[in-house]
């Protein structure tokens, strides 16, 4: 029982600092010029030479390794929650601290995103998160399968970060809402999970051999979808509110991940009705969230103290 709740502080402590870097993120981006998907060489470099952000990006890594600790020691059942609740902390965070106002419907789909949070997260069940051993070597056989997972999430990524700087421009314009964004970049992030836990199970099952894990395109694709992903937050956090856009990005990642290790790694989808029911149902509510959030942001809903240099900056 100490074990595990060592392992929970652990979780909520890793959880907490991957959320804390959106908001170091968040400030970075009130003083960075306006960011446009279709300049990406800019956005990097904006990025990278900002400390605040880098700062920000030293704190996401270190969540994200604790998690890796955390949640590979705790049962589903205790690691899922323990991440839902570091959501909802960071939501109130946004709408009580930095002003964030959200409407019934929005609160409404937030809460469905975390209870598919959940879901999804408990359908693994015990033992069934173990991956064939000959999956990730039919996937370095036959490529077709990560080009299959890679498109989409690409196409989504590029189709909103154009689509977003057209509705950014112009005095009537109207812009797009975070869930778009959280859409874009929650396909790269899942995805670039995706591509760490190919990396572990090969370093894994080749006795340790860095060579082995170089020889694969699971760490090219980690790099390239994670630097997407966090190039489409940056852009995000100047034009929408920080709590819808972490909300989605968190649910589609955490969605992206099973679906992606499903066709890479052959695990295979629940089989008993406890878990298919969960897993489905969690799928399920995460998508009537999604239609459930408006399309477009009302130009009100960062209030005083949240962005508004920056939605004048846009127009």
């Amino acid at each position: 029982m100490g074990h595990d709740l060592g392992y929970a502080a652990l979780a909520l402590l890793a959880t907490s600092t991957y959320y804390v870097a959106f908001v170091v993120f968040r400030t970075a981006a009130r003083r960075m010029p306006p960011l446009r998907g279709s300049r990406p060489f800019h956005v990097a470099w904006t990025m990278l030479t900002d400390p605040v952000w880098f700062g920000g990006g030293l704190l996401l890594f270190a969540g994200l390794a604790g998690e890796v600790v955390a949640f590979e020691a705790l049962p589903l059942a205790v690691a899922q929650p323990v991440f839902a609740v570091s959501l909802v902390l960071l939501v109130i965070y946004a709408v009580w601290v930095l002003g964030e106002r959200m409407t019934g419907r929005e609160w409404t789909s937030v809460a469905l995103f975390v209870v598919a949070t959940v879901l999804v997260g408990l359908s693994a069940g015990e033992g069934s998160t173990a991956v064939a051993d000959t999956g990730w070597r039919n996937t370095l056989a036959n490529p077709w399968p990560v080009v299959g997972v890679t498109l989409p999430a690409l196409l989504i990524a590029v189709l909103v970060w154009l689509v977003g700087d057209r509705r950014a421009g112009g005095r009537h314009a109207k812009r797009l809402a975070g869930v778009a964004y959280g859409i874009g970049a929650g396909a790269c992030a899942g995805l670039a999970e995706a591509g760490i836990r190919g990396m572990a199970l090969v370093f894994e099952q080749s006795h340790r051999d860095v060579v082995a894990v170089l020889n694969t395109p699971y760490p090219y694709l980690t790099l390239g979808l994670a630097a997407l992903a966090l190039g489409q937050l940056q852009v995000a956090l100047q034009r929408c509110r920080l709590a819808i856009i972490a909300t989605v990005l968190t649910v589609i990642g955490r969605s992206y991940l099973v679906l992606a290790s499903t066709v890479l790694y052959h695990e295979g989808w629940p089989s008993s009705p406890g878990p298919f029911a969960l897993r489905t149902g969690g799928l399920i509510l995460a998508l009537i969230a999604l239609l459930n959030f408006p399309r477009y942001e009302r130009r009100d809903v960062t209030g005083r103290r949240t962005g508004r240099k920056n939605v004048r900056q846009l127009q």
